[in-house]
């Protein structure tokens, strides 16, 4: 079953006495696609994942997505996939095959 993280439930948050790599709880997924993937996270925390198709400056493919809940539009995040310890990023390709070991990271755009 492929673990889902994004930014509602980060793989890797500081906490605790003293400062701990800690991982929240995954979301559980029978995905056998990225875009099955997805559906389970957004089910999970009420909200919509969604390609992005606006490209950002110096961007010359699309590859984002845009994470929005009910209050409006959301955050770009960027989806890899872990397998095997290789991180692969599908960029839109929401057919992307997923295996019962890999783990999909939604990580927040930061610059």
């Amino acid at each position: 079953m492929p673990d889902v993280f994004g930014p509602l439930n980060p793989r890797h948050v500081y906490g605790g006495e003293p400062l701990t790599l800690q991982s929240s709880p995954p979301v559980r997924s029978g995905a056998r696609t990225l875009g099955d993937a997805l559906a389970d996270y957004e089910a999970a925390f009420s909200v919509t994942v969604r390609p992005c198709d606006d490209l950002l400056p110096g961007q010359t493919e699309l590859k984002y997505f845009r994470l929005a809940g009910r209050e409006g539009e959301g955050q770009l995040v960027d989806i890899h996939v872990i397998r095997a310890g290789v991180e692969v990023c599908p960029r839109h390709d929401l057919e992307f095959e997923l295996g019962p070991d890999d783990l999909v990271e939604m990580g927040e755009l930061v610059c």
